[in-house]
């Protein structure tokens, strides 16, 4: 699966963080749209979905502010970051 530096999922990221289910894994990005999934990738912002959970986040929203939420808590931590810190970065936060 490459390179993985997820500061969200850092413990099994051969499973989806969803469901765990370990079959046809994707990439996501926590924080996307324009801009923001460089900075997450670059972050560390991302986590392995399952192509079914995947495609009901994107296709649905599903858990996308509960993901976006742990995401921002984990950049916090991690980075020892305030919130401010984190709207500065990604120009909102969700918390």
């Amino acid at each position: 699966m490459g390179k993985w530096k997820s500061i969200i999922q850092h413990k099994d990221d051969t499973a989806c963080f969803l469901c765990g289910s370990r079959i046809n894994l994707h990439k996501h990005h926590v924080w996307h749209g324009t801009g923001n999934r460089k900075i997450a990738e670059a972050d560390g912002l991302y986590l392995r979905l399952c192509e079914p959970c995947h495609r009901n986040l994107h296709d649905k929203g599903t858990h996308d502010k509960d993901l976006m939420e742990i995401g921002e808590k984990a950049y916090l931590d991690h980075y020892n970051a305030t919130v401010e810190d984190f709207i500065r970065r990604y120009g909102k936060n969700v918390l």
